[in-house]
């Protein structure tokens, strides 16, 4: 089977992550583009994310060239998505999906404005087919019937739903399914990673860093179902 190696520099999905975190980084040097801890402190995880809707967000690139990596050599067919954004880290899944020869991408965003951005970005980088989008709630949309059973799932979105959105998958996951979750280091993630790391929930667990992108190194969690 010929591949088409959508993250050769040369491919599409290549060129336009090279814009879209081009963009990231531009918005990120500019002024006013951040809410300052106090006003964040005070903000729900619903509010804090409706003020940022316009604000890229994205996975730094070596934990998206890890999650490819996994993909591929793991074959997933079912990824789920939990925070879409723009669609940086969705192009790096459906990029594996397409490498592959076959798996769906189901991935999830609050805000509509911001999935329909993604689905554009999507279709610029030719991986729009792969892909299924879904806007609302995650814990509502992925209570609506998946292809299959969930072989990858990936956790970018509100810190402190990430166990309840593994809950809401779990009796969906297929033996073996590897959860990947960005930004373990920050506030919020704590009972997750309690509850991922507990032998007694059938989890084998590992911290991990990842060096790249505004911060010195990025933490997060790479897990495997039993």
């Amino acid at each position: 089977m010929t591949t088409s190696y959508s993250l050769n520099n040369d491919s599409q999905a290549a060129k336009v992550l090279n814009e879209l975190y081009a963009e990231a980084e531009k918005q990120r040097s500019g002024a006013g583009n951040r809410l300052t801890a106090e006003a964040g402190a005070v903000l729900t995880p619903l509010e804090r994310f409706t003020a940022l809707k316009h604000r890229y967000m994205p996975i730094d690139r070596p934990f998206g060239n890890l999650m490819y990596s996994l993909l591929r050599a793991s074959q997933a067919k079912t990824i789920v998505e939990f925070g879409t954004s723009f669609g940086i880290s969705t192009i790096f899944l459906a990029a594996a999906a397409r490498d592959n020869g076959f798996g769906k991408v189901i991935t999830t965003e609050f805000i509509a404005e911001k999935a329909e951005r993604a689905r554009e970005n999507l279709t610029r980088a030719g991986l729009v087919d792969w892909v299924e989008f879904r806007v609302g709630d995650a814990l509502q949309t992925l209570s609506d019937p998946l292809p299959g059973p969930v072989d990858f799932l990936f956790l970018d979105g509100e810190k402190s739903l990430y166990l309840d959105m593994v809950r809401r998958v779990e009796p969906q996951m297929a033996t073996g399914c590897l959860i990947a979750s960005d930004n373990t280091d920050h506030q919020g993630a704590e009972p997750y990673l309690q509850y991922m790391r507990d032998p007694q929930q059938g989890y084998v667990s590992t911290p991990i860093l990842t060096q790249g992108g505004p911060k010195a190194h990025s933490g997060h969690e790479i897990s495997f179902r039993l």
